[in-house]
């Protein structure tokens, strides 16, 4: 079964050379290579935009590497509950109360492979 089109044909806005397509391919597969042996490590890693970011090698497949960081926030600041009044009594039930400070959350970072500058043992 064929289809035919009587519209206009579609122009290509891009298409990447060939030789910069197989580079592209081999940086990505040595990266895989020499990043697999450190599965569960801790690393610093340096993206080729200049962030930085620190975690633990949480798995890899053949396009990225999954990062697993920790999220430190900030409660309170800068958050607006207009429902909230604090209890007059003394010392109830703490300081920070009902914020406790700071909240870690343990997220994935997917990271491509071939956006990756540096990768260091921690």
């Amino acid at each position: 079964m064929s289809t035919t089109s009587s519209g206009p044909q579609t122009s290509v806005i891009y298409q990447a050379d060939p030789a910069v397509v197989q580079h592209l391919n081999g940086v990505r597969d040595s990266l895989h290579q020499s990043c697999k042996p450190y599965l569960n490590h801790k690393v610093q890693v340096q993206t080729l935009d200049g962030q930085m970011h620190e975690g633990t090698i949480a798995g890899m497949d053949s396009k990225h590497m999954y990062l697993a960081v920790t999220l430190t926030m900030e409660m309170g600041r800068g958050y607006y509950n207009p429902y909230y009044k604090p209890y007059p009594g003394p010392g109830y039930p703490g300081p920070g109360y009902p914020y406790p400070g700071t909240v870690n959350s343990n997220v994935i970072l997917p990271l491509v492979l071939y956006e990756l500058l540096a990768i260091s043992l921690l």
